[in-house]
Parts: C-alpha cells; structure tokens; sequence
C-alpha cells in the first residue's frame, strides 16, 4: 500500500525553512498578521501550507 498523501499543514520551523527565514519569530508574525493560516493545536501551531504557498507566489 502507497502512502500518497498531501501534506496539508507543518509546524512553524518547517515554514520558516521553507520559506528561507533564519528564525521562526518572521513565521509567528505573519501568523498574527493573518497573511499566513495557522491552528493552535496544544502547545504548537500547525500551519495551513496552501496559505503559506499563496503568501510566497506560488498560487
């Protein structure tokens, strides 16, 4: 069995690195700007990367 699943969402360190940040302090503010959607689950946010690829250019 394959594992063809989209991944839909990533923790703040993986964006920041996506995105080429050096921090993840950059993903937190573009998080409480709304430029980016994210969901706090526990003590973590996950963040929606349809979102992060529209705030980048990519859609």
């Amino acid at each position: 069995m394959r594992n063809d699943y989209v991944q839909l969402t990533a923790k703040p360190a993986q964006v920041a690195e996506m995105l080429g940040y050096s921090d993840t302090k950059t993903v937190y503010g573009l998080i409480r700007s709304g430029k980016i959607r994210a969901r706090k689950v526990g003590n973590t946010y996950l963040v929606n990367l349809t979102s992060v690829r529209k705030f980048a250019g990519e859609e």
